[in-house]
């Protein structure tokens, strides 16, 4: 990973650039900050920079040994420790395990969020850095480096990290072998045991520039309001904008449905009710819970305009064209009971009912709670 290849963060790469030209490379650091600001392409950055062997002025060669191997994430002496699900019958235990999976992911994405790389390999579980990560930690930081000078341990999320494993990875950095570099990349340092934490040298990672992600989605043809739509709702994380970008044609279906909803919860009009239940019993159970939360994200955005905070609003131009009106009928008597049917509905939903009824049902409710006065 070059600096040059990272959105932005020109600040945080020339401190972490002026640490190896000065031969002051903490130990122990942590960067942390909000998921997305590209905490890890920094620490790939970061350690092979350290690494290369013809450093220029502002990043790696790129065309050294050690930067080829680092391309591809096959450095010897770069090593990672990141949440894993075990598989006691697969015999997948330790990150290593992961580590083919881990890298393609992270070669595809290197802004991989925890979320996307857990569902890739055990989809609906919760990932942990478990006990005995600890020994191999341990087993691969005894070894001299292999063909670097440094020897370089990225741990991703070490806030997932297991008590013991943590004991483990403290005793190791208060005792460090020459010559070793832990980076520990964070969105939640505040879960880190307060040993640990007291440890390392702290770099907060800011949330991306505007200006860098207005260039980025220039760069995709996105231009205007929507762009403006993206970059204020992304709130500085490049994650959240790819995520926006790839949801942007379902949203837009979501909206248009929950404006034909709305309309029709006013009105009642059982025929198209009827043909609007037809379309959301087709999305299937987890389309629909989608739909639903987009919903409850509408109403939630008509009542903060319905207050006058347009500030804090995160509407497209057509969604605020068709907010000016109906964010006259949300106000402080029916918000909370609409949210609260929308919640039923979703639950109902999850829970195998009959997704036709439970949208009838709701939307008859709506018609009651849309009339209900201040």
């Amino acid at each position: 990973m070059l600096f040059s290849e990272i959105i932005g963060q020109d600040e945080i790469k020339q401190r972490l650039i002026q640490t190896v030209k000065k031969g002051r490379i903490p130990h122990a650091q942590l960067f942390c900050g909000i998921s997305g600001v590209g905490k890890l392409p920094l620490a790939l950055a970061y350690a092979q920079y350290i690494c290369c062997t013809d450093r220029q002025s502002d990043d790696s060669c790129g065309k050294c040994p050690s930067c080829v191997k680092f391309a591809k994430l096959i450095h010897p002496d770069l090593h990672f420790v990141f949440p894993i699900v075990k598989n006691e019958a697969k015999k997948l235990t330790v990150c290593n395990d992961f580590l083919p999976e881990f890298r393609q992911q992270v070669l595809e994405n290197s802004y991989l969020t925890e979320d996307d790389w857990i569902t890739s390999i055990a989809e609906g579980k919760q990932g942990q850095i478990y006990t005995n990560e600890g020994d191999e930690i341990i087993r691969k930081l005894s070894f001299k480096a292999y063909e670097s000078e440094y020897k370089v341990m990225i741990i991703w999320q070490p806030e997932k990290m297991h008590e013991s494993c943590a004991n483990r990875v403290l005793k190791i950095i208060e005792e460090p072998s020459e010559k070793t570099v832990f980076i520990l990349v964070s969105n939640q340092p505040e879960e880190i045991i307060a040993t640990i934490q007291s440890r390392l040298q702290r770099i907060n990672i800011p949330p991306i520039a505007d200006s860098c992600l207005y260039e980025r989605l220039s760069e995709r043809g996105v231009v205007g309001d929507d762009a403006d739509f993206f970059v204020r709702s992304a709130q500085g994380s490049w994650s959240a904008l790819r995520g926006l970008l790839e949801a942007h044609e379902t949203q837009q279906e979501y909206f248009r449905l929950f404006v034909i909803m709305m309309r029709l919860a006013w009105t009642v009009d059982v025929k198209e009710i009827r043909d609007l239940i037809e379309t959301l019993a087709s999305f299937g159970r987890e389309g629909q819970k989608s739909f639903l939360e987009e919903a409850q994200r509408q109403l939630r955005e008509n009542f903060i305009l319905r207050l006058g905070h347009q500030q804090l609003n995160f509407l497209t131009k057509e969604q605020e064209a068709f907010a000016q009106n109906f964010s006259k009928v949300i106000n402080e008597a029916n918000i909370i009971p609409i949210m609260e049917e929308m919640q039923l509905a979703a639950a109902q939903i999850e829970q195998n009912s009959n997704a036709k009824i439970v949208f009838f049902d709701m939307i008859l409710v709506l018609n009651r709670l849309l009339k209900t006065k201040k």
